[in-house]
């Protein structure tokens, strides 16, 4: 049985279980897909007892090798994780090693179906609709390599303004007032988040800014009458969350696959077709749960080529969102007369766990 390591834990983990997921377990795979392995690992009971905690999963740079352990495996199960319920499901050809543990969760899969794991699909599928037309928006305002400066997000109301003069206490922009932040120091005005009072402390000034945080100093009282230049606002919030964005973009720019954008940067798409395939396999698969007791993970016949032609751009977005509320529409009428449990036996689940512990350990000693 394969081992993995972790640069973080002494625990040596064990691999219950992997095999190829994604688009090739699903039947959408194409020349250019992705290989996606998934798999369950276990610990000794004992490495839980470990200050340092265990790892609850082992992932590749880009997630696309994902091994859970057996206790997150269980514990997402138990909370309707529809991406670690289609393990309990995979078609025989994508297994590519499983064990006697395995084997004993597979026989006990039917806990862990319920109305829950139905509606679980339904609201990550239009988690998927949202991402599909939010990754639109980056595709359509890209951004520049320069990450948002400090700065921009500054405005200031000047001494002469706060003195009466044109437009009174209405802020400008900091390259409209004219001012260098260098050149100034800043301190907090009370009472007031945000709004700090401008000096000009000239060249022997040290800024206001000093790498990323503004920098607050007090000002001997003889000095502010003279020095006082006007009153610096800061919208930090707005500057913090336009960098966050800013990283996300890279991020996705330096990570996506380029062929699978390649429709929407010319213009032939205005979302990802991609995502909006899923949403509908992740809702078919919802379906599935309440019609027949069990995920839909290797789609076939009709359905798999309505997915196809989902990807492939041959639906608009408000046909596929139709398609999605119809598919819902029917879940909810199956939901109505379902006899599923609501949710998973906590207890039962947790049993499970020390079980399928024990006979791990009993059979490696």
């Amino acid at each position: 049985m394969d081992t993995l390591y972790t640069a973080d834990h002494p625990s040596a983990a064990q691999i219950l279980f992997d095999c190829v997921a994604g688009s090739r377990a699903y039947g959408t795979a194409h020349a250019g897909s992705d290989e996606d392995i998934r798999g369950i690992f276990v610990l000794p009971a004992a490495a839980y007892l470990d200050l340092a905690p265990p790892p609850n999963q082992i992932a590749d740079a880009r997630s696309n090798v994902v091994y859970y352990s057996l206790r997150r495996t269980l514990e997402l199960l138990a909370a309707a994780n529809p991406s670690l319920l289609e393990l309990l499901y995979m078609p025989a050809d994508c297994v590519r090693r499983s064990s006697p543990e395995m084997e004993q969760l597979l026989r006990q899969r039917a806990l862990f179906i319920s109305r829950r794991c139905a509606e679980a699909h339904i609201g990550y599928a239009f988690s998927q609709i949202r991402k599909a037309r939010g990754q639109n928006k980056w595709i359509n305002q890209p951004k520049s390599e320069q990450p948002p400066r400090k700065e921009d997000y500054c405005h200031v109301v000047t001494r002469d303004r706060l003195a009466g003069g044109p437009a009174p206490c209405r802020p400008q922009s900091l390259a409209a007032s004219g001012l260098d932040l260098a050149h100034h120091h800043a301190a907090r005005l009370e009472h007031a988040r945000d709004v700090y009072r401008l000096y000009d402390g000239g060249d022997a000034a040290r800024g206001v800014f000093r790498g990323d945080a503004l920098a607050v100093e007090s000002i001997a009282a003889d000095e502010e009458s003279a020095r006082f230049a006007g009153l610096l606002l800061f919208n930090e919030q707005g500057w913090k969350q336009a960098l966050a964005d800013h990283q996300n973009y890279w991020t996705w720019r330096r990570e996506r696959n380029e062929a699978r954008w390649r429709q929407q940067e010319t213009g032939e798409l205005d979302f990802d077709a991609k995502n909006l395939m899923h949403t509908i396999r992740l809702l078919l698969s919802g379906k599935a749960i309440l019609e027949r007791g069990e995920p839909l993970v290797r789609v076939t016949g009709e359905p798999l080529q309505l997915l196809r032609d989902i990807r492939a751009g041959r639906y608009r977005y408000d046909e596929i969102l139709s398609m999605a509320d119809a598919i819902v529409a029917d879940c909810e009428n199956l939901k109505a007369r379902s006899d599923l449990p609501e949710e998973t036996d906590a207890a039962a689940a947790n049993a499970l766990l020390f079980r399928l512990t024990e006979a791990w350990e009993a059979r490696c000693r």
